[in-house]
């Protein structure tokens, strides 16, 4: 697959919350997730594809997720970006928050090799 069809599929299983799918079928074994922002105590690079659902099992055990919309895919040679715009709550806490991300996928060898995620609270 090349990176723009690689990209739609991965949009696809974002819209479908078949997001642990896409991780299966379009991410390296090895691929590297990094969050700058990540939440304290919380390592912000996770390695290898199953750390990386852990990370996603994490958030949707500890987020309620009342909306999220998508913008792209943004592409660019081997490299594509997704922008998404979320209102979630922490489950533990009951605070509610409005946020935009900017995810860029990077991809090799037909994979998506390495995603960075770069986070603006909204004003709200």
């Amino acid at each position: 697959m090349n990176t723009m069809e690689i990209a739609q599929q991965l949009c696809q299983h974002c819209q479908n919350q078949t997001e642990a799918q896409g991780l299966k079928e379009l991410y390296a074994s090895d691929a590297v997730s990094i969050e700058p922002m990540a939440p304290e105590g919380m390592d912000p690079v996770t390695q290898g594809v199953e750390a990386i659902q852990a990370k996603h099992e994490w958030w949707e055990s500890a987020f309620e997720v009342h909306d999220v919309q998508m913008e792209g895919p943004y592409v660019n040679g081997d490299k594509f970006s997704m922008i998404f715009q979320m209102d979630c709550t922490e489950k533990a806490s009951g605070n509610r928050w409005q946020g935009k991300e900017i995810a860029l996928y990077e991809v090799e060898n037909g994979k998506i090799a390495r995603e960075t995620f770069m986070m603006m609270p909204m004003e709200g």
